[in-house]
């Protein structure tokens, strides 16, 4: 995704989906694994960068914009978890939205509990950092009604 540093390129998401990343249209019945997407794979580059995009909209939807500023070590685990929950949920999404085998639905289960875990792993990293959108439910407080709010007229 332009402008976020943190998003996951084609190859690292591919990394967790190796049987997605076969050359089908160049040598039918190749077993050849190429270690990203391609216009040959299938899905193709495009519509993995696609579910890649998706991922880190929604991670972003979930903790809110990650900082930009703080100390060098704080910012690069920041990121890195970013990364990696993104990196899973593409997985997840890829695996489930190209099944080829009735397996390959519980692959995309075992693969979305890890971009769940990956989420929460985030979450905790921001909490530590202070940053984030890190409560599950909003806290609201409202003013005390004046006195005569009470009162019948």
């Amino acid at each position: 995704m332009p402008g976020v540093p943190w998003a996951p390129g084609l190859a690292d998401v591919a990394r967790h989906v190796p049987t997605r990343t076969r050359a089908y249209s160049g040598t039918p019945g190749s077993d050849t694994v190429l270690g990203t997407f391609t216009e040959d794979t299938t899905p193709t580059a495009e519509q993995a960068q696609a579910d890649i995009d998706a991922a880190v909209r929604g991670i972003i939807a979930e903790v809110g914009q990650l900082p930009t500023t703080g100390t060098p070590d704080m910012l690069a685990a920041i990121q890195g978890a970013a990364r990696d929950a993104a990196e899973w949920r593409a997985a997840a999404d890829i695996e489930l939205a190209w099944p080829v085998r009735d397996a390959d639905v519980q692959v995309a289960r075992d693969l979305d509990a890890r971009a769940v875990q990956a989420l929460a792993r985030l979450q905790v990293v921001l909490a530590e950092a202070g940053a984030g959108q890190v409560m599950e439910y909003p806290m609201w407080a409202f003013p005390a009604p004046p006195a005569w709010a009470d009162v019948d007229l």
